[in-house]
């Protein structure tokens, strides 16, 4: 056979792109790697093979093999803004928060009105417990993208981390307008209302009504946990401890808080009751 030409091995290269997407979108990962592979094999000097490769093996949880792609990806295309993107995303689940930050940050050196690099960064900054810094990206980005949900809900946690709970409940009670299905701003802002250190913003019955509506949207032990403690501190501890066995039953990997409040459940004691005594008692910050 006839050696082809690079312009032939490039349209080669970009049919082995198109197909690996169409593989990925299909939840065909292995194959969609394997496409992927005989993209770069076929034509080296592609970034985009390396990128949709290293997204790929995210998507599958091998953050090591994703990362070097990635670091192939923008060295091939320094310009790729997403790419420094991706790459800062698996190095955050990877724990190397300095590495991602430094990657967010380069992104929007490249591209400013990358709204979800400032979200990115938003997340990394209140896992260092920077919680200023992540409100003031979490803001950038909804300048950006005013409406969109997981940002509403993502600036909801920070303020609930900030103690400005009525901020919280605005942006909580926002994105349950906007998607009446998020069962997670539902479950959040019940356990805002249970568990605020500010006893005026805590309702123990729309809490109720709140964890039970996460719990219409999928049943899982953390949102148990929330309508069981919703129950303790409207004084139904019977209920209150019946939901937590259940809850800790549904959790996996087993959670032992739960355990620890069902013990406070049998005895009588609410959730805010013992964060509120431990915290006088000098066992919390």
């Amino acid at each position: 056979m006839p050696e082809q030409t690079g312009n032939q091995r490039g349209a080669e290269a970009e049919k082995e792109i198109e197909m690996g997407l169409d593989l990925a979108r299909r939840g065909r990962l292995e194959d969609a790697l394997r496409s992927f592979t005989r993209a770069i094999a076929l034509d080296e000097k592609k970034s985009e093979p390396f990128r949709y490769r290293g997204i790929t093996y995210a998507k599958m949880g091998h953050h090591d093999a994703a990362i070097s792609d990635f670091d192939k990806a923008v060295e091939k295309n320094p310009e790729c803004a997403e790419c420094f993107f991706e790459r800062a995303q698996v190095k955050m689940f990877s724990g190397r928060l300095d590495d991602a930050l430094e990657d967010v940050s380069a992104c929007l050196r490249l591209n400013g009105r990358f709204a979800p690099a400032y979200s990115l960064r938003a997340g990394i900054h209140a896992r260092k417990g920077l919680l200023q810094e992540a409100l003031d990206d979490i803001n950038s980005a909804l300048s950006i993208n005013p409406e969109r949900p997981d940002y509403l809900h993502n600036r909801a946690v920070i303020m609930t981390g900030l103690e400005r709970y009525r901020d919280a409940i605005r942006d909580y009670l926002k994105v349950i307008e906007l998607n009446p299905m998020s069962g997670g701003s539902y479950n959040n802002l019940a356990w805002l209302l249970v568990t605020a250190k500010d006893p005026r913003y805590r309702d123990c019955k729309k809490a109720i009504a709140l964890a039970q509506k996460a719990l219409e949207t999928g049943k899982n032990g953390a949102w148990m946990d929330t309508l069981a403690a919703a129950y303790a501190e409207c004084g139904a501890f019977k209920e209150a401890a019946k939901i937590e066995k259940e809850a800790y039953r549904k959790s996996n990997p087993p959670n032992r808080n739960f355990q620890k409040r069902l013990h406070l459940y049998r005895n009588g004691v609410s959730y805010a009751q013992w964060h509120e005594n431990a915290r006088m008692s000098g066992r919390f910050a």
